[in-house]
C-alpha cells in the first residue's frame, strides 16, 4: 500500500474519530462522549503504529533485510497488539468506560480503511496494488 494511502487513512481516522465522539456524546452525553473518544484515539494510535512498523519493514526490505528482521517485525507486531488489548482491557473493565460507545470509537480504524478503500477510483486502486 503506498504512502499516500496510509496518509488519506490517518486523516480519515481524525476526521471519523472526531465524529464518531460527537455521535456518542449526543446518543450517551457525557461519559458515552468520553469512552468513544478514548476508543478513537487508540484506533488512530493503533493505525500509526501499524503504519509505522510496516514502513519501517518496506524499507528494511528495499535495503536488503535478512530474514532475522522480518522476526524483528513479527515481535514487534506481537508487542503492539499485547499492549491494546491491554489498554482495551484498563479502559473497559478497569476505568469502567461505557463499551457500545468505546466500540463505537475504536471501530474508526476499520471504517476509514473501508472509505478510503471504497473512495478511490479504479485506476487508482489497480496502481496501488
Amino acid at each position: 500500500m503506498k504512502t499516500h494511502a496510509l496518509d488519506k487513512i490517518s486523516r480519515v481516522n481524525l476526521v471519523l474519530g472526531a465524529a464518531m465522539t460527537a455521535v456518542a456524546g449526543l446518543l450517551w452525553g457525557a461519559g458515552g462522549m468520553l469512552a468513544a473518544g478514548a476508543g478513537a484515539l487508540l484506533a488512530c494510535v493503533n493505525f500509526w503504529a501499524i503504519a509505522r512498523l510496516g514502513r519501517r519493514a518496506v524499507n528494511r526490505v528495499e535495503a536488503g533485510a535478512t530474514s532475522g528482521q522480518a522476526v524483528a517485525l513479527a515481535v514487534g507486531l506481537i508487542v503492539k497488539m499485547t499492549v491494546l488489548f491491554a489498554l482495551v482491557w484498563i479502559a473497559v473493565r478497569v476505568i469502567k468506560l461505557q463499551a457500545l460507545p468505546f466500540a463505537l470509537g475504536i471501530s474508526v480504524f476499520v471504517f476509514s480503511i473501508l472509505l478510503v478503500g471504497l473512495g478511490g477510483k479504479p485506476s487508482e486502486r489497480e496502481a496501488e496494488a
